[in-house]
């Protein structure tokens, strides 16, 4: 039997992906969510991937009849008939029994039925003595728990049958199962199945402007680095479609390098370092701090032999900057001196009188050109440009930061170059924000929540974890912050892949 031994295979290539590697082996897993969105497709499908893989499945509906559920699956490619499959339906149905005239009992509607003609309750105990009768089974999938309310007067006594069905699948039948359930206008589901299963899976509806559209996120899996991100649904007569694959360009379409910057977690998360040869955007809040991070990239620019052009923010002014560089391997006044760090100051903290301080030019065309001299004499080396965006919004007004941002990366960035634009969205008007977010082939989002934990987000970038969030924090030693990994159930695509 061809089963690995921590997780199986859902069908989904995407959905595995997301789950890092499959499902847990041997544990229950609850896929919730509204009438259509695929709960059934989903369950059959992973059935029909365990009998490929020389598995054995048993499909349990308490909601069909076997021939409604063939209607169902008319419409896909699933072998129905296939000799490692097996389809039972449960029905709590009025009748009566020898030791009650009047209860619910236990109704399979089937042709064979194993129960006979004998009426028997329908309690967990009975529906747990048919279900051995397919035994033993790999996979099972339990279409939907909703008719086992009808086995329980309370919620308390439902809460102990469905912890006795997982029990019953997981131990005594060694088996891999996905349950099912209903999922309210609310979003609310199963409270007990969720908590009580290993895993819960969630199908839903999205609107995206005038379209609805189905999609796929993981809520829970214990003990799984599982990826958040919701995904879309299509229905395809193989079964569940699930995408995107990729949210990022493939190794054809990508022309750019990465820096990595010595940051091992923000290196991750952007798919190797800050792209150069492009812009990259660095957006805030305006309630993070920016220092170490910051004052990590300077360094990164000393330590790389780099002419560093500095616009500064109010974070970088001359007061702090020896703070947050006081690992580099030159200090402040050195790296003036040798004119390895160009100041131009837009907001007016740092000293002129210092070699390569310079003040707010007079207009666009003085900016340029002072750019272009301060980096004629680099003899092809490349340089590093960290740029208050803010600054040149509200020096040369919105049109002229504009031109200065194109006439940066035209005329002066280099493949090997970067550039790193700093910018609070909320200080500046809505169309120059939304010029810098376009122009940027890499965006990074540094944000602080209201119990003040920071977060570094991967907007927008050719490669890299495009969507995930990580945590930020401190540490007492160089670089003085951690950037948590990106989940490693998600993929990162690189220049150096191939397909």
């Amino acid at each position: 039997m061809a089963r690995r031994d921590d997780v199986v295979a859902t069908g989904s290539a995407v959905l595995d992906q997301m789950l890092g590697g499959g499902l847990p082996a041997r544990r229950a897993t609850l896929v919730t969510g509204g009438p259509g969105t695929g709960k059934s497709t989903l369950g059959m499908q992973f059935l029909q991937t365990g009998l490929e893989n020389d598995e054995t499945g048993l499909y349990i509906s308490t909601e069909q009849t076997i021939e409604e559920i063939r209607q169902s699956f008319a419409g896909f490619a699933f072998d129905l008939d296939a000799d490692d499959l097996t389809m039972t339906s449960l029905h709590a149905t009025p009748g009566q029994t020898i030791e009650e005239e009047d209860t619910l009992t236990l109704e399979t509607f089937e042709d064979d039925d194993p129960l006979g003609t004998f009426d028997v309750p329908f309690t967990i105990e009975y529906v747990q003595d048919h279900l051995r009768e397919f035994a033993p089974v790999d996979r099972v999938v339990f279409d939907s728990a909703s008719g086992l309310r009808a086995i329980a007067e309370d919620e308390p006594r439902y809460r102990r049958n469905v912890l006795e069905l997982i029990r019953f699948f997981t131990d005594e039948l060694d088996a891999t199962t996905l349950f099912t359930a209903e999922e309210h206008a609310d979003e609310s589901g199963d409270d007990v199945l969720q908590f009580t299963t290993h895993g819960v899976i969630r199908l839903s509806y999205t609107q995206i402007e005038s379209d609805r559209h189905r999609s796929l996120e993981i809520k829970k899996m214990r003990g799984h680095d599982h990826d958040h991100r919701r995904v879309e649904v299509q229905f395809t007569d193989e079964g569940l479609r699930l995408g995107p694959r990729r949210r990022s360009q493939p190794p054809a379409l990508k022309t750019h390098a990465h820096q990595p910057i010595g940051i091992e977690g923000l290196d991750s998360l952007t798919g190797g370092g800050l792209v150069a040869g492009s812009g990259v955007l660095l957006q805030h809040d305006g309630r993070t701090n920016l220092n170490a991070l910051l004052g990590r990239l300077l360094s990164f620019g000393v330590e790389t032999d780099r002419t560093i052009v500095l616009v500064p923010t109010i974070e970088l002014r001359e007061t702090q900057i020896e703070r947050v560089m006081r690992d580099a391997p030159k200090d402040l006044g050195e790296l003036l001196e040798a004119g390895q760090l160009v100041v131009v100051d837009l907001i007016g903290t740092w000293d002129a009188t210092r070699p390569n301080v310079y003040t707010a030019p007079d207009d666009v065309e003085a900016y340029t050109a002072l750019l272009e001299e301060v980096l004629a004499d680099r003899d092809d080396d490349a340089w590093f440009g960290l740029v208050n965006a803010n600054a040149l919004v509200h020096t040369f007004g919105p049109e002229g930061a504009r031109r200065v941002r194109y006439a940066t990366e035209a005329s002066l960035l280099g493949e090997s170059d970067l550039l790193v634009h700093v910018l609070n969205p909320n200080v500046v008007d809505e169309q120059s924000s939304a010029f810098f977010e376009d122009t940027a082939e890499q965006i990074l989002r540094a944000s602080t929540n209201a119990e003040g934990l920071q977060y570094l987000t991967l907007r927008k970038s050719p490669c890299g974890f495009v969507g995930s969030t990580s945590l930020v924090e401190y540490t007492t030693e160089p670089p003085y912050l951690r950037v948590q990994e990106p989940p490693q159930t998600r993929t990162s695509y690189t220049l150096d892949e191939r397909e």
